[in-house]
C-alpha cells in the first residue's frame, strides 16, 4: 500500500483491503526503518478483523524555486519541499511572513500545466495577494512626480475623490487597471496598476481662470486690453472722417 493509505493521526483510520471500506484499526506491531525512511505498520481492522500491512514511506525533500512578484518587483526564492507535494494554480500560500498566489507553473518543455508536483516543477511564478502596491502620478500644470503605496486589496478607489498629500489636497482624475481606465467608475485595489491625481484648483485660481475667459467679452482686465481699446478707437475716428 502506499503513503496515501497511512493511517490517520487521529482514530487510526485507514482503508481495509478485505472489507474495502475505510475503518478504524487497531496496530499490531511497527517498524520504524533506518534513517527515518518510514513506518510498516501491522494493523488488523476493527470491522472485518482482517490483517494487513500499511507501508509509509518518506518522502524526499526536492529544493523548489519560485519567482515572488511583490508590485513592480521581483525576486528570487527558494526552499525544501517533499516531492509529491502538488503546486496548482491559484492555490495561495506563505513565504517571507506574507502571502502569495500561484500564476504560472514552468515544466521542461512547452506545456503550461495547472498542477504538478515538486519533483518535476522547474519554476513557480507567483504574485502577493495580501497586500498590493499601487502606482500614483500627480500632476500640477506641466509638473507632475510619482510615488508608490501599499493597500489592502480590497480597497476600493473611486474617481474625484481627494487625497492628502504632502501637505495638499488631490483628486483622483483616473484609474488604470493596465488594460483599460476609467474616469468617472472605482477599482478594487488588486485591479489597479496606476492611480492618475491632479491638484484641484483653489476659488481664487477658479475666479482669476474664469475672469480671464470671459475678459474679452465682458470689459474686464486681460493682456493687451488698452492696445484692444485704442485700437478700436482709433478706428472710430477714421471712420468718422471718412464719413464726413
Amino acid at each position: 500500500m502506499t503513503d496515501e493509505d497511512a493511517i490517520d493521526e487521529l482514530g487510526n483510520m485507514t482503508r481495509c483491503p478485505g472489507c474495502n471500506t475505510r475503518q478504524q484499526h487497531s496496530i499490531l506491531k511497527e517498524k520504524i526503518l533506518k534513517n527515518d525512511a518510514g513506518i510498516d505498520y501491522l494493523l488488523k481492522c476493527e470491522g472485518c478483523g482482517n490483517v494487513h500491512t500499511v507501508i509509509f514511506r518518506t518522502p524526499k525533500s526536492v529544493n523548489v524555486r519560485f519567482t515572488l512578484s511583490d508590485g513592480p518587483d521581483s525576486h528570487p526564492f527558494s526552499m525544501e519541499i517533499d516531492d509529491d507535494e502538488v503546486f496548482v494554480l491559484n492555490d495561495e500560500f506563505e513565504a517571507m511572513d506574507m502571502l502569495w498566489r500561484i500564476t504560472r507553473l514552468e515544466v521542461e518543455g512547452d506545456d503550461k500545466p495547472r498542477s504538478v508536483e515538486a519533483k518535476f516543477v522547474g519554476m513557480v511564478w507567483a504574485t502577493r495577494v495580501d497586500l498590493v502596491r499601487i502606482k500614483r502620478t500627480f500632476s500640477d500644470g506641466d509638473f507632475s512626480f510619482s510615488d508608490t503605496i501599499d493597500s489592502d486589496p480590497e480597497n476600493v478607489f473611486n474617481c474625484g475623490t481627494t487625497v492628502h498629500h504632502r501637505g495638499e489636497i488631490w483628486r483622483i482624475r483616473a484609474l488604470h487597471s493596465g488594460t483599460g481606465r476609467t474616469l468617472t467608475g472605482k477599482m478594487k485595489a488588486r485591479d489597479i496598476r496606476r492611480i492618475f491625481l491632479l491638484r484641484p484648483q483653489t476659488e481664487e485660481e477658479l475666479a482669476e481662470y474664469k475672469k480671464r475667459e470671459r475678459g474679452n467679452w465682458k470689459g474686464q482686465e486681460f493682456p493687451g486690453r488698452e492696445e484692444h481699446q485704442q485700437k478700436w478707437r482709433d478706428d472710430d475716428h477714421r471712420f468718422r472722417q471718412q464719413g464726413e
